[in-house]
């Protein structure tokens, strides 16, 4: 398994609000996938992507991204082939907001990892449809986060995990209030936390998955895309 990062430099074509920015890179990704009938009808399948994103950088102190300027992003994929498709076309790839200029892909190398912290929010579905913290006690979200990565380390492994062996030590909200998501036509509630990893091998190995699949959900649209220190304390 390797976690494929994609690092695109864009330009603005008009000005943005960062509350805006989330899907406009959401859509810019996504007009690139349906340019090919098979990654098309890939972007079209309700099922597990295994690729996540984040926003632009520099971040703006305002909040306001500005015409003419340049940025980057960054999307994560367990797939090659994804990460090479995405990058090639992302050049000269224009939407109504950007235009793509240039693109690299890079392997992040796997190294023992110490702790995983949210530059985007995780975003937790229940089935009450309200905020966990309205329906779920702090143990029951800690068991579906788990849940979620059981599915996806599956899915993407085609091993089956050892549920008894833990994934981290301790999770720590970093967050004292709901961090806004948009979604759509709605706002959902997200956090942003910091996870302490687990030193057994498969804690590391789904670690390591998590930089490319999130937490929780909606990793595609933009949720948990994650920072990570090696246990030598390099940040990245």
């Amino acid at each position: 398994m390797k976690v494929y990062e994609i690092i695109t430099k864009v330009a603005l074509l008009k000005e943005i609000e960062i509350k805006q920015l989330r899907r406009n890179l959401v859509y810019f990704i996504d007009s690139i996938l349906v340019k090919d009938d098979v990654y098309k009808e890939f972007h079209k399948e309700n099922k597990l992507k295994g690729y996540t994103l984040d926003l632009l950088y520099p971040m703006e102190k305002n909040r306001v991204y500005k015409k003419d300027k340049v940025y980057s992003f960054r999307v994560r994929t367990l797939n090659k082939s994804l990460a090479e498709y995405l990058s090639k076309n992302s050049i000269q790839h224009i939407t109504n907001e950007f235009i793509g200029i240039q693109s690299i892909v890079k392997t992040i190398p796997r190294k023992p990892l110490k702790t995983l912290y949210t530059v985007t929010p995780v975003i937790v579905k229940t089935q009450e449809h309200c905020y966990w913290k309205e329906c779920l006690s702090f143990e029951e979200y800690e068991e579906q986060l788990k849940k979620n990565l059981w599915k996806k380390y599956r899915n993407f492994t085609g091993k089956e995990p050892d549920e008894s062996l833990p994934i981290w030590d301790s999770l720590v909200f970093k967050n004292q209030g709901v961090i806004p998501f948009p979604y759509k036509n709605i706002i959902l509630p997200g956090d942003k936390i910091e996870i302490f990893i687990s030193s057994n091998d498969q804690a590391q190995e789904i670690a390591y998955m998590v930089l490319a699949t999130g937490l929780g959900d909606l990793s595609n649209r933009g949720a948990s895309f994650m920072g990570y220190r090696y246990r030598d304390s390099n940040k990245k």
